[in-house]
């Protein structure tokens, strides 16, 4: 897959702040870069001279900042659920210039206590008005442990092959630049561990036009596909995303509708006369049948076909969907609702990054027989293996309807009981044994009917509460 792209993009999740923090208007102001590449770490809170400046800024967003200059400080603290927060990055003592630019960029990992600021500055001179000037900064960690070290860069045209010499190497947390490149719109950028013509990213076609100024930075890729890193192209406060070019998408399916629907079959991309993908999946059971976060069907990007029909009878077609799908994308698809009323296609993207200060827990109504109930999140050694407590807790999600999903909810690790109830609090649909949530992991669980009737709920639990296979 050949994709073309065009720098400066459109923006990708990024923040804009402008100010000085002071309250002088007569210093001089200096242009200060904010910018989150650390994978593992929560949003965060960026300070300047102890001031709030930046709030819930997330990995791959930056934010541009106008603080005087002089000498500042310069803290970025991760937010941590039940609204506390702990400072990982803090940068006392910076001379901050003001005809230079500067880049902050949170780099490494909170989980083995290598965060820290990589401070990059920039006086912006340039030899030609018209070329396309670049920095590129290497901040991905996982990189160098999958490139066994170093990674050489090749910026060639497009379609060339890899030259003899790479335009440059360098190792996590150099950089290299300024580069000015004649503007072109027919560039690629490939990577390979140094020494190696083994690419393990490849850009795709890009363009980099007359003018341009951008920081170009390798960050750990955290969406679908085997390329360990993705790029992320800074201009200004603006990011832009680029994915290794072959980057499909993943999906899975759970089977959630009740009796009388009977067992499945699944067919991707066919007619539903052919050979399905996966056959006779029984209500409760997922596709693929390990449901763990590494566990998908891969698809390419854009439109992919999902017909799903009862298994062994002709002309039973319960679903047709149609998915579009990008690069990147993993979506879990839960087939809902009863036969006999045509079942809904509940569709809902997944984001398996881990954050290591908290779980991320996500649950999705799928129970159409419960078409609101209320969720309650207890921790065990606080009485939640009792339903006593019910009572005296506030419900996690309140009128929770059908087809819903809580999103990622980042929650402290732990041991807790769920408990699902009619939407007023007084029936109990569902209790949970004792579930335990590590920092770190992330954990979906999907409402459906019970066929045991020993409660009228149960779940379906994927991602980290299912062990990975041996």
């Amino acid at each position: 897959m050949n994709t073309k792209f065009a720098l400066p993009m459109v923006v990708a999740g990024s923040v804009l702040l402008a100010g000085c923090f002071d309250g002088s208007d007569s210093a001089p102001g200096t242009d200060v870069r904010i910018v989150h590449a650390s994978s593992d770490a929560p949003a965060v809170n960026v300070r300047v001279n102890g001031d709030i400046v930046v709030s819930g800024a997330d990995y791959k967003q930056a934010a541009v900042l106008k603080p005087d200059a002089g000498v500042a400080s310069i803290a970025v603290d991760g937010l941590l659920p039940g609204g506390g927060t702990a400072t990982v990055i803090d940068a006392d003592g910076v001379s901050l210039r003001s005809d230079t630019k500067y880049d902050v960029i949170a780099v490494g990992k909170v989980g083995d206590s290598t965060i820290e600021p990589l401070i990059l500055s920039d006086d912006g001179t340039r030899d030609d008005a018209n070329s396309a000037r670049l920095r590129v900064a290497h901040l991905s960690p996982g990189a160098e442990t999958a490139a066994g070290g170093p990674v050489d860069v090749y910026l060639t045209a497009f379609g060339d092959p890899l030259p003899a010499e790479a335009t440059f190497s360098f190792s996590f947390k150099e950089s290299v630049g300024p580069l000015e490149v004649p503007a072109a719109d027919n560039y690629q950028i490939r990577v390979t561990p140094a020494g190696s013509d083994a690419v393990v990213y490849d850009s795709g076609e890009i363009a980099l036009p007359a003018g341009a100024d951008l920081l170009v930075g390798a960050v750990d890729n955290t969406v679908y596909g085997n390329a360990p890193v993705s790029l992320l192209v800074l201009n200004g406060a603006q990011v832009t995303e680029i994915l290794d070019a072959g980057t499909g998408a993943g999906i899975r399916a759970v089977h959630n509708s009740s009796a009388p629907t009977p067992n499945v079959d699944i067919y991707l991309n066919e007619e539903p006369d052919g050979s399905p993908a996966a056959s006779n999946v029984a209500f409760g059971e997922t596709v693929p049948g390990a449901p763990t976060t590494g566990s998908y069907v891969a698809l390419n990007a854009g439109e992919n076909r999902v017909v799903v029909t009862a298994t062994g009878v002709t002309g039973s077609t319960a679903i047709d969907a149609t998915l579009d799908l990008a690069g990147g994308d993993l979506k879990t698809v839960i087939a809902a609702g009863v036969l006999a009323d045509g079942l809904d296609t509940l569709v809902f993207d997944d984001n398996n990054r881990r954050v290591a200060t908290e779980a991320k827990l996500r649950v999705i109504h799928g129970a159409v027989e419960a078409p609101t109930v209320d969720v309650f999140l207890v921790p065990t050694d606080a009485g939640g293996t009792g339903s006593t407590l019910i009572g005296n807790s506030m419900p996690a999600l309140d009128d929770f309807t059908f087809g819903e999903s809580s999103g990622y909810v980042g929650v402290a690790a732990g041991d807790y009981v769920v408990f699902i109830t009619s939407e007023d609090g007084a029936t109990e649909l569902y209790k949970s044994p004792s579930l335990s949530l590590e920092a770190g992991g992330v954990y979906t669980a999907v409402a459906r009917l019970n066929e045991s009737q020993d409660s009228v709920a149960t779940v379906t639990l994927l991602d980290d509460f299912i062990p990975e296979p041996q």
